[in-house]
């Protein structure tokens, strides 16, 4: 009988609809592989709209590291303001498993800040870098545009990108303090030029 009862996925409208199409935009402007378990559930009723899983294939049959979801309503269930909410757990052995080694973390060599509706074409621009062999990152908690600058100089950013209104984006070394005009582009090879001049 459940192999031909309808879907969660199949029964999503309006604004879950929505919402969940733009998480799946965000995916593949990122270049992030996934796949849509139909069969996903979370034992716990306050998760609302997305849950999701992180899989590593090389750990065979347990192959999951982590997983959560999001879950607006819960802070105010237990009376606090409406805030917008996301949860994961993950599990540290899985994890150290899965990398093979250890790493670290010496700050980015890019941060990329952005306007609102520049959000999809900054979430592109990350994804390049990072295939490109930079460490990069962008503001994910609805900073301003000043929040996110300062942001940049919290995680010790070598190259910092903000996109103008024209379409070119200013690239500015935090170490030299060097500011230029640059292109989507130019801009990977640019900050791999400047990686490269720090690490000389």
């Amino acid at each position: 009988m459940t192999a031909t009862a309808p879907t969660i996925v199949e029964r999503l409208e309006g604004e879950d609809l929505d919402h969940f199409n733009a998480v799946r935009s965000y995916l593949d402007a990122l270049g992030i592989e996934y796949s849509i378990d139909e069969a996903l559930v979370r034992g716990l009723d306050y998760y609302t709209r997305t849950i999701f899983s992180f899989v590593c294939d090389e750990l065979g049959a347990q192959s999951e590291i982590g997983g959560g979801g999001r879950y607006d309503g819960l802070i105010e269930q237990l009376g606090g303001p409406a805030t917008a909410a996301v949860g994961w757990a993950a599990g540290i052995e899985r994890i150290a498993l899965a990398m093979g080694e250890r790493r670290s973390a010496t700050g980015r060599d890019v941060f990329v800040a952005y306007a609102e509706d520049d959000r999809q074409i900054a979430m592109e621009l990350v994804a390049k870098l990072r295939q490109a062999g930079l460490s990069a990152e962008l503001d994910l908690a609805g900073r301003s545009l000043k929040g996110q600058l300062k942001h940049a100089d919290r995680i010790g950013a070598l190259v910092v990108l903000t996109f103008e209104a024209d379409g070119t984006l200013q690239r500015w070394n935090k170490r030299s303090g060097d500011r230029a005009k640059t292109s989507l582009a130019s801009a990977v090879d640019e900050a791999l030029e400047a990686k490269a001049e720090e690490a000389s």
